[in-house]
C-alpha cells in the first residue's frame, strides 16, 4: 500500500510549530538581557550613589573650614620681614575638620570610571546620566583647582620671605577658586542625588 504523503495543512502546522519554538526561544533570550541589563544598571547606579554620598560626606566640613581660612588670609599679618608665604598661611589655617588627616578632601571617580569603561551608563536613564556627568566634570575642576593651590604652596618662592606679600595675595585667590569649586560640588551633590537614589531604587 503507497505511503500517504503530508498534507498542506500538516506542513502548515509544522512550519507555525518552528516559527513559535524560535520565537519562544528568542523571547526568553531578550528577557534574559533585559534582566541581566536591569541588574547590571542597578549595581552601576547603587556604587554611584554609594560614590556621590561618600565624596559629599567628605567635602561638606571643608566648605566652613575654607570660608574660614580665606577670612584668616584676609586678616593675615604680613609685616614680619623674616616670615614666608608659608609661615602666613600655617599661622592663619584653621584647625583642621574633625577626622580631617590631610590639608585637604579627595574626592573619589572609582565607580564612575568603571562605568565609562564597561559602557555601563547606555543602560542608564540619560537624564540621570546627565547629572552624573555634570558631578563629575565638576569634580575635575575641583580637583585641578586643589592641585594648583598645592603646587602654589609648595613652590619654592612660597619659602622666600621676600615674596611673602604677593605670596599670601595668590594664596588666598587659589583658595577662592578652590572653595568655589568645592561648593558648586556640593551643591551639585545634593541637587542631583535625590533622582540617583530614586534611579537605584533607594
Amino acid at each position: 500500500m503507497p505511503k500517504v504523503g503530508k498534507t498542506a495543512s500538516h506542513w502548515a502546522l509544522e512550519a507555525l510549530m518552528i516559527l513559535v519554538s524560535v520565537g519562544l526561544a528568542f523571547g526568553v533570550a531578550e528577557y534574559r538581557d533585559s534582566r541581566a541589563n536591569h541588574e547590571l544598571a542597578t549595581r552601576v547606579l547603587r556604587s554611584l550613589q554609594t560614590e556621590v554620598e561618600q565624596n559629599l560626606a567628605a567635602l561638606e566640613p571643608w566648605t566652613d573650614y575654607n570660608r574660614r581660612f580665606l577670612d584668616a588670609l584676609a586678616k593675615a599679618d604680613t609685616s614680619n620681614s623674616r616670615q614666608s608665604t608659608i609661615d602666613v598661611y600655617l599661622a592663619a589655617r584653621p584647625a583642621l575638620p574633625a577626622g580631617a588627616t590631610l590639608d585637604a578632601p579627595t574626592v573619589r571617580r572609582g565607580a564612575w570610571d568603571a562605568a565609562l569603561s564597561t559602557g555601563a551608563l547606555r543602560l542608564i536613564d540619560y537624564d540621570v546620566v546627565a547629572a552624573l556627568s555634570d558631578i563629575y566634570q565638576t569634580q575635575e575642576l575641583f580637583a585641578t583647582e586643589s592641585a594648583r593651590f598645592a603646587a602654589e604652596m609648595h613652590a619654592t618662592a612660597a619659602y622666600d620671605p621676600a615674596m611673602r606679600v604677593v605670596g599670601v595675595r595668590q594664596a588666598s585667590a587659589e583658595l577662592s577658586e578652590v572653595a568655589y569649586a568645592e561648593k558648586l560640588l556640593v551643591d551639585l551633590y545634593r541637587r542631583h542625588l535625590p533622582a540617583i537614589r530614586a534611579a537605584a531604587g533607594h
